[in-house]
């Protein structure tokens, strides 16, 4: 005679979901600002990636071999080394919702966050490029350019003043109702290069 054993099983469900539902409402919070701090940082470093190389790509532009009367600060659009570096520096930071707005020289306000350029160049004054925005963009005053070079110097704010958000801006601010914001903070970068 075989002998069969029923095995009689008990579940803890009722148990067992309720430490899980427990464990869930302290864990999500600290992924959900985890993923915040991720996503927000994602898009500052891409933001910064993104200025440094409009900056260079702006001053190597400046520093291309012009004819020696071409002006390095006209008024109108596209008539100068100014205009020229601007440009350039438009074209890469508009993926980043940034713009040098200046309207007198052909480069419109739109709703961009505003972005200032300052240029130097020996024996000339500074240029600086914005007149819609913080014209506070202001170059290091040492050392000099030499004779032959050209400093270029871009600055904004991270975090849009008007629209704390992000939207009209390059980083969102996300973590500023946990405590922890940008606002206020400048990216603020200064090249040099050698005419060619």
């Amino acid at each position: 005679m075989q002998r069969v054993r029923t095995h009689s099983r008990t579940t803890r469900c009722p148990e067992r979901s309720g430490s899980v539902t427990l464990e869930f409402i302290i864990v999500f919070p600290i992924i959900f600002i985890a993923s915040l701090a991720i996503a927000e940082f994602s898009f500052l470093s891409l933001m910064i990636e993104g200025a440094t190389t409009a900056l260079h790509e702006g001053t190597r532009e400046g520093a291309e071999a012009y004819p020696a009367a071409f002006p390095l600060d006209m008024p109108l659009a596209d008539n100068d080394i100014a205009d020229k570096i601007v440009e350039v520096i438009n074209d890469h930071l508009n993926v980043y919702n940034l713009e040098v707005a200046d309207p007198a020289n052909g480069f419109p306000d739109t709703s961009k966050q505003n972005v200032t350029v300052a240029i130097q160049r020996a024996g000339m004054p500074t240029v600086t490029r914005n007149t819609v925005g913080d014209p506070a963009c202001v170059p290091p005053l040492l050392p000099v350019p030499a004779a032959d070079e050209i400093v270029v110097t871009l600055c904004f704010e991270i975090v849009n003043s008007v629209d704390p958000d992000g939207i009209n801006g390059p980083v969102p601010d996300w973590l500023a109702t946990f405590g922890f914001t940008l606002a206020g903070t400048r990216f603020e970068m200064t090249t040099r290069q050698s005419l060619e």
